[in-house]
């Protein structure tokens, strides 16, 4: 019995502390940093050397065991780099993604933060063009709302790199794709707002325009679209007088004029024909072609607009020559006339 102690004791003061004796059993967080560290040194040792000899799946696994048994030993970042640049390489992507992103919430001071945050937008970037994504092992497919999701993590864990404004680029580019428009709009908007400063922000204010182009339905419906297309397109025009789309930029903005002046020409018909309310008929004519001088639709408000002039002028001169009302109720009436034609008469 007295052997049997001696010999324990001795053991013991071979440990780096007094605390391994108590590590049996406990949970890593009981177990102090520095006993995680002398625990997991060898094993990071072996996995490393597992991994110089091409043995990466034997590799893996002693990685993976260092940070899950040991978290807060000073070999569990770098365990966690070196398990997701092996699936990386492998193109198992979500086991690679999720060890990163692992780093940044758990070893927020891992100097190569950069690096980091490359390898999440390259793997995001691989959902979207059908790298090494399968469906049930084998179908090449393209996972897009994974996509989405793993670009969105660029830009919260890295707002400030030059990578989050591309990402931002690409989430709206897959909502575009997906038909999924008020979400593209809102990764453009946060662009443009966010990163005023971006080499993307003159391809965002014209995709902008350009999107919000596609709601529009035409002059018979509501022109909010419209008006927002318009005024990215005068934006982009302004702000990046030089960009080599600046053709592009005014055919949209010469389009959509025409449709608000067109929206503009249907209401002052619509009081024309159907109302006889040629003042605020007029009116809208006349908004019709300060909305754009040169469209098919200005002229055609012209055209109404010397109409009404013409009938003006033979009312006027009918009232002059015409015989006097033959009763109130008829006076009455071609009063109201009148001033529809003639406000104020």
């Amino acid at each position: 019995m007295i052997r049997f102690a001696l010999t324990f004791f001795f053991l013991v003061s071979l440990l780096p502390s007094a605390e391994a004796i108590l590590w049996w059993g406990k949970k890593p967080i009981d177990i102090s940093p520095q006993v995680q560290t002398e625990m997991a040194r060898p094993i990071y040792e072996l996995a490393l050397g597992y991994e110089g000899q091409g043995k990466k799946r034997t590799a893996l696994k002693g990685y993976k065991k260092i940070f899950r048994k040991y978290p807060a030993s000073v070999f569990a970042a770098q365990s966690l780099y070196n398990y997701a640049v092996i699936h990386y390489e492998n193109k198992n992507w979500k086991k690679s993604f999720s060890a990163f992103q692992s780093i940044l919430i758990y070893h927020a001071d891992y100097p190569q933060f950069n690096e980091l945050i490359e390898y999440q937008f390259n793997i995001a970037l691989a959902h979207a063009e059908k790298n090494g994504v399968r469906f049930l092992f084998f179908i090449p497919y393209r996972a897009l709302n994974r996509s989405v999701n793993y670009f969105e993590l660029v830009v919260n864990n890295a707002p400030y790199s030059a990578l989050a404004p591309l990402a931002l680029i690409n989430i709206a580019s897959i909502h575009q794709y997906k038909g999924q428009i008020p979400q593209a709009i809102d990764a453009l908007d946060r662009l443009i707002n966010n990163y005023p400063n971006s080499l993307l922000a003159d391809d965002a204010y014209l995709s902008l325009a350009e999107t919000f182009a596609t709601l529009v339905q035409g002059p018979h419906y509501d022109q909010g679209a419209t008006r927002e297309a318009i005024s990215y397109f005068e934006d982009f025009l302004i702000i990046f007088s030089d960009n080599m789309d600046l053709a592009r930029a005014e055919q949209g903005l010469a389009d959509m004029e025409d449709v608000y002046a067109r929206s503009k020409l249907v209401i002052g018909e619509y009081y024309f024909k159907y109302r006889r309310w040629y003042g605020a008929a007029e009116i809208f004519f006349n908004e019709a072609i300060t909305t754009a001088p040169d469209s098919p639709a200005a002229d055609t408000a012209r055209d109404y607009i010397v109409e009404i002039e013409k009938l003006r002028a033979d009312f006027a001169k009918m009232l002059l020559e015409g015989p006097p009302p033959t009763s109130k109720e008829e006076e009455s009436f071609i009063r109201r006339w009148m001033n529809r034609i003639i406000p104020g008469k």
